[in-house]
């Protein structure tokens, strides 16, 4: 039951990282970005990697699995993913690197504003935050799984996602349509290919260290108690 609740308070925490910017950039705003990395986003990671230490000392290893591959994952994502960005950035397909702007949201600088260190230090935090949280949630909720899975995962759910809510859908248009003429174009091309790099990044992290598959909600097997096969009948 404590493996249980921890698993869904690390999935929750590690989770909210990645809606903070939909939160902060829809109409209205719920809160500034500035109120939600410092109240939500930064307590959030750090109670993950402290349920991570404690399942590891408390001899929950599937937990602490699942967490170190959610953390190491993220960090492989993010790297694999502004590896292509970048390359995008330089070549004007996009108008700016997601550091500089997360980390302006998180300073209340103008976006239009060079960045300081202050400023790009935070947003280089908040993005490795991101990676973390889509690795975490893929970790908890899929555990091991084939090559495709979080390569599909990257596409279907992260890249639709960024292509159809805030805050690149009001500025760009969905996929892109708002600057472009057509749905297939430079933006969606370089986002794309950025997070299938994402995805695979994440494939060659869970197939060398994640250890079982599924969510963890099932009672796990202490050392030393045996079940009986479902079909077994006791003896008389």
């Amino acid at each position: 039951m404590r493996e249980t609740v921890l698993t869904l308070l690390a999935l929750a925490a590690g989770g909210l990282s990645s809606l903070l910017i939909v939160a902060a950039t829809t109409r209205g705003g719920l809160a500034s970005m500035q109120v939600l990395f410092w109240a939500i986003g930064l307590p959030g990671m750090l109670l993950v990697f402290a349920i991570g230490g404690y399942a590891h000392f408390a001899e929950y290893p599937r937990l602490a699995n699942r967490i170190a591959v959610g953390v190491l994952g993220g960090i492989a994502l993010t790297a694999a993913l502004e590896v292509v960005r970048s390359a995008g950035v330089h070549l004007g397909y996009l108008s700016d690197d997601e550091p500089t702007m997360f980390g302006a949201m998180i300073t209340g600088a103008d976006h239009m504003a060079a960045p300081t260190l202050a400023s790009y230090t935070l947003g280089i935090v908040y993005h490795f935050f991101n990676g973390i949280s889509f690795a975490l949630v893929y970790s908890i909720v899929f555990g091991r799984t084939r090559w495709w899975g979080p390569v599909a995962f990257s596409v279907f759910v992260v890249w639709v996602g960024m292509m159809l809510l805030p805050p690149m859908a009001p500025m760009l248009g969905a996929f892109g349509t708002g600057k472009y003429a057509s749905a297939w174009n430079p933006y969606v091309a370089d986002t794309l290919l950025a997070h299938i790099a994402m995805g695979l990044a994440l494939a060659a992290v869970m197939h060398g260290l994640a250890r079982d598959r599924g969510l963890l909600l099932a009672p796990r097997t202490l050392p030393g108690v045996h079940h009986p096969p479902a079909h077994a009948h006791p003896s008389t």
